[in-house]
């Protein structure tokens, strides 16, 4: 029973991640990427975590998808009475990130792209020295 709450809370959560790379704009290839889902996952495969499958559990999965729900979080806490400016933060351009948007930033350096946007988002992620 205790997995079927897990496996409920899993698919909810990938559902969610989803939910955001696709507010991202993210193409299907580029989530391919993003989350590092194993090579028999194909674009066609990305509905089913829409909608009914949690993520792979492997360890590369798992961790970028600790950082994308981390960065969730964060832009929730950084926006919190307007969800919107989470999408706009996310692709304005920054002389932070070399004059590249958030998103540019995670399509173009994967898991140090995710790492990098996390830690500027949540001081204590960055602070704390957190690997998830």
């Amino acid at each position: 029973m205790h997995t079927e709450i897990n496996d409920e809370n899993n698919i909810k959560l990938t559902q969610a991640v989803m939910h955001t790379l696709d507010e991202w704009k993210l193409d299907g290839e580029q989530i391919l990427s993003i989350m590092s889902l194993p090579e028999n996952v194909k674009v066609r495969h990305l509905s089913k975590f829409r909608r009914t499958d949690a993520f792979p559990d492997t360890p590369e999965v798992t961790e970028r998808f600790r950082h994308v729900i981390g960065i969730i979080d964060a832009l929730a806490t950084s926006y919190p009475t307007n969800p919107r400016m989470s999408i706009f933060w996310m692709a304005r351009k920054s002389k932070k990130f070399k004059n590249r948007t958030p998103i540019q930033v995670i399509v173009e350096d994967k898991l140090e792209g995710l790492v990098t946007i996390r830690k500027h988002l949540d001081c204590s992620y960055d602070w704390f020295g957190d690997s998830n």
